[in-house]
């Protein structure tokens, strides 16, 4: 029951949020809308100004002088109503297309300056004006953001009254100049009849829109006294069809007239206007109301569905969460104890961990699932044994193998010895002596089989070896070591049981680096002391690493890797990384400066050697006759030695 309960508050929420998300939506349209319908004013109030810029300037320039001290106080009161639009667009819907519309005022300055100095044609004036007011119309401020049809439709009716007094304010204009030059001239008759088409039309499309009251506020403005007069004056513009009037008309007089026709218009716009907002005030106060009994709702809601969850948690969640510690501690704690004690512990097999148990007085479905569990647990524990003794087993065979290898290595390179010593052609000598270096190599093989499964190896010196003979004798396991050269290595000794390790690791880093470099480019070896130990830096210059790939190497060299799961090319990486922890030599691979990588190694104090301390390897290894300085500084196989 209580789930079914849950389930069906959960649903109840989802609604709610639905239904928040909508009323929310409601209420940022209905701020819209009453954005729009204030800023739709705002561009009406504009284009009043403009309109009677257009007016007066058509008149100045059909020759009534009268208008220039009209004209000049026009333009500021034109300029004042386009500051206050421009700054109070912010980002209302329709910012965009307002900003854009107001480009085409740009000019306004350069135009003025033309018309008083008559250097532009009526037309061409009147054509500006026009053009910057028909695309002020055209803006549709606040229908996106209007869905009450209220609202849209006085909103069409707004715009349709402003397309009407526009055609009225273009009729007021260009018969001003008509009047004040006593013609018509070219064209500009037919013009004339475009507009009052336009006008008829404007009329139109508002009486499909407006509202009752809204209509007989019109009405009452197209038949004032000023509108019966300024009729007369058209109605003598009509019948002058060939050109010249039949009888003057004062365009002063006839301004004065249109002006008032215009503003009763413009009133009547305001009117609309208000009542557009109004509703717009109202429907979002109604959306106000909705939004916080949806949000009330939405809070109880949301206030019992978290009791039943309190509810649920000290029922459910608390024992699943107890079942979760135990699955973490499973897999965090006691599998990998299983295992390190698989690897500390002798043949005996270690005890299996502690059972998973449901908390007293859980549910028959909790108790199953940590009875599962527990299943998993065991099952697991069985496989991690298993694993771990093939492991354990597996290692104890390679390291058997290796001892096994290494002892037959050990006794062919004594046979090889012997011969050596036995042979008297210099041919059969040198063959020998690459027996004896491929000897060595496989040796090294079989140490690195030891190295990897924790053995030690069994060759150790007692004393203290010289470092460049430790670089010699980790050349001698070399395949090819001829384009190495050793410079400016500081001489030190290293002491005997660091000898064979430091020398098996050099040979790794050797080899890896002329496997990786061009057959005419040398491997380079730098040795210095330090105030803290020994630095010593192998150097190739062959294609060099990528930067990850660089540290995906370094990472095995720190030991953060298992080489079991990793490609048999890099073992050579985690032999070096072993045989460095088990000196404490710091062992890292850089870019090289100028193209390849570097090998650095910091030897720590430990292993250096005082030079009282410091002798010659003999016995097994390179002798010190095959592997000392010629007189020209090289050695047998090519190694040069720069001191």
């Amino acid at each position: 029951m209580s789930r079914i309960l849950i389930v069906s508050l959960v649903l109840v929420s989802v609604l709610l949020g639905v239904i928040v998300v909508r009323e929310v939506e409601s209420y940022r349209q209905s701020g819209d809308t009453v954005a729009g319908v204030s800023l739709a004013l705002a561009v009406q109030d504009l284009v009043q100004e403009v309109q009677r810029e257009r007016g007066l300037s058509n008149g100045l320039l059909g020759g009534d002088a009268r208008l220039e001290r009209s004209v000049a106080d026009q333009r500021v009161n034109t300029d004042r109503a386009l500051s206050a639009l421009e700054g109070g667009i912010g980002d209302t819907p329709g910012a965009a297309e307002l900003r854009s519309a107001l480009d085409r005022f740009a000019a306004l300055a350069n135009t003025r300056r033309q018309i008083d100095g008559h250097q532009i044609s009526r037309q061409v004036a009147f054509q500006f004006y026009t053009d910057g007011i028909t695309v002020l119309n055209r803006l549709t401020l606040g229908l996106d953001s209007a869905r009450d049809s209220q609202v849209r439709h006085g909103l069409w009716a707004l715009y349709a009254l402003g397309d009407t007094k526009e055609q009225t304010a273009k009729e007021r204009g260009f018969l001003n100049g008509v009047f004040a030059a006593d013609e018509f001239r070219a064209d500009e008759y037919g013009q004339f009849q475009e507009i009052r088409a336009a006008e008829t039309a404007g009329l139109a499309a508002f009486a499909r829109d407006a509202t009752g009251r809204q209509q007989q506020l019109l009405d009452a403005a197209l038949h004032s006294e000023n509108a019966t007069k300024a009729a007369e004056s058209e109605q003598v513009a009509i019948a002058s069809f060939a050109g010249p009037l039949l009888r003057p008309v004062d365009p002063v007089t006839w301004w004065a007239q249109m002006t008032a026709v215009i503003d009763e218009q413009r009133r009547v716009q305001q009117a609309i206007g208000d009542d557009v907002r109004q509703r717009a005030v109202v429907l979002r106060k109604e959306a106000a109301l909705i939004l916080g009994g949806v949000l009330l709702a939405a809070l109880i809601a949301v206030i019992a569905e978290v009791t039943m969850v309190f509810v649920g948690v000290r029922a459910i969640v608390r024992p699943l969460a107890m079942l979760a510690f135990d699955a973490d501690d499973v897999a965090d704690r006691r599998l990998p104890g299983v295992i390190a004690a698989w690897r500390t512990s002798d043949r005996s097999q270690p005890p299996p961990p502690e059972p998973v148990r449901a908390a007293p007085g859980a549910s028959t479905e909790i108790a199953a699932l940590a009875a599962a569990l527990d299943g998993v647990q065991s099952t697991a524990f069985t496989l991690a044994s298993e694993q771990a003794l093939v492991r354990r087993n597996t290692v104890e065979s390679l390291a058997n193998l290796a001892r096994r290898n290494q002892n037959l290595v050990r006794r062919q390179l004594g046979l090889i010895s012997e011969f050596e010593r036995q042979e008297l052609d210099p041919k059969g000598l040198s063959n020998l002596f690459e027996l004896d270096h491929l000897a060595t190599r496989m040796r090294r093989n079989a140490e690195n089989l030891l190295v990897l499964v924790g053995e030690a190896s069994p060759r150790r010196w007692a004393e203290p070896i010289a470092l460049t003979d430790v670089i010699r004798a980790g050349l001698s396991e070399v395949d090819d070591y001829h384009p190495v050269v050793v410079h400016r290595v500081d001489d030190v000794g290293i002491v005997g049981g660091a000898v064979t390790a430091l020398a098996h690791m050099l040979a790794e880093l050797i080899e890896n680096g002329l496997a990786f470099s061009p057959p005419d480019l040398e491997v380079e070896i730098y040795g210095r002391m330090l105030p803290t130990g020994y630095l010593l830096a192998v150097v190739d210059h062959g294609i060099g690493m990528p930067s990850d790939r660089l540290a995906e190497a370094n990472a095995r060299l720190r030991g953060e890797q298992d080489f079991v799961v990793a490609p048999t090319r890099y073992l050579g990486h985690y032999v070096v990384g072993r045989l460095a922890r088990r000196l404490g030599i710091e062992v890292e691979l850089n870019v090289s400066p100028v193209s390849g990588i570097v090998a650095r190694l910091h030897l720590p104090a430990e292993i250096i050697a005082g030079e009282k301390d410091r002798r010659t390897p003999e016995g097994d290894g390179p002798s010190v006759a095959a592997l000392a300085p010629a007189a020209d500084g090289r050695v047998p196989g090519g190694m040069i030695v720069h001191r």
